[in-house]
């Protein structure tokens, strides 16, 4: 089941992106950033407890607190790299997460991988990588060389590194509740991100309530479709590895193309298809294996 959370989770976020780059235009990636965990709290609150309270232990404390830090300011590293040029450049480089979450799932999780998952990995890293090559018309190196000489390159790559290690925390957090509760987990993690995006802002950005007031729509919308995609890629990560459910998520970037064309007419080059069947194929191996 663990694999169509994930194909799901990355249909989301295609949306999630085209979302966020809309609101970005209006406003900063800090407020952006406030909008996608405040509005889904009220969402969460029925489904946390539903149930009944799970049973918690220290370590779950430790991965929420761990996750929500981290992925606050990873996201607004993120939503901020968005604004920048700079972004359709670097980002093939993000592609390569897909081997770190394999690692830290492997020392962590004693996550093994079958030789058709493993192919499969490598497939959407080669894949993924033509495709914003391709569609960022650049040279093939040159993502790799921008980390030498541009600082902002270097700040998206922490941010990408951070992702990975706040998806750690979060298997942590969920394999130490008794029994493992999505909802109530992302509840608490969105509540605490809130609150340090909150401090930030209240210290940083005067005009940020304006702001908020006069974009409330297209950012609630955002909070709703980004809970959406946090359960749907937390109940991938309960039961599937997080290489495998970090490397299916990927496909966000071809949905991202898919309804580009369909909605916009933005037609891709030649190559990006390329890219493109290449993902696809390293998905379906990794749902053979």
């Amino acid at each position: 089941m663990w694999f169509w959370y994930a194909t799901f989770s990355a249909f989301v976020s295609s949306i999630s992106i085209i979302l966020n780059k809309k609101a970005l235009k209006n406003i900063n990636s800090s407020l952006v950033s406030w909008a996608l965990f405040a509005f889904s709290i009220p969402f969460l609150i029925y489904p946390s407890f539903k149930d009944g309270f799970p049973k918690l232990n220290f370590m779950f404390w430790i991965g929420t607190f761990g996750s929500a830090i981290l992925f606050s300011f990873a996201k607004t590293l993120a939503l901020r790299s968005l604004k920048n040029s700079l972004m359709s450049e670097i980002v093939p480089l993000a592609f390569f997460s897909v081997l770190f979450q394999y690692i830290f799932g492997l020392i962590f999780f004693s996550e093994v991988l079958k030789t058709f998952s493993l192919i499969g990995l490598l497939l959407i890293i080669i894949g993924g990588y033509l495709l914003k090559i391709e569609e960022a018309k650049e040279d093939f190196l040159r993502p790799f060389k921008l980390l030498l000489t541009n600082k902002n390159a270097s700040f998206y790559l922490i941010a990408m590194t951070m992702f990975v290690l706040s998806s750690v925390f979060d298997k942590f957090a969920i394999i130490n509740m008794y029994p493992a509760n999505q909802s109530l987990y992302l509840l608490f993690g969105n509540i605490i991100s809130t609150v340090i995006i909150s401090l930030y802002m209240i210290k940083k950005d005067t005009v940020w309530l304006k702001d908020l007031r006069s974009n409330l729509g297209i950012l609630f919308i955002s909070g709703i479709v980004y809970t959406i995609l946090s359960l749907s890629y937390l109940y991938g990560i309960t039961d599937g590895s997080l290489a495998l459910v970090s490397g299916v998520k990927k496909l966000e970037v071809f949905f991202v193309l898919l309804l580009g064309w369909l909605i916009f007419g933005d037609k891709p080059k030649k190559g990006v298809w390329i890219g493109s069947l290449i993902m696809l194929l390293g998905v379906i191996l990794i749902k053979v294996g």
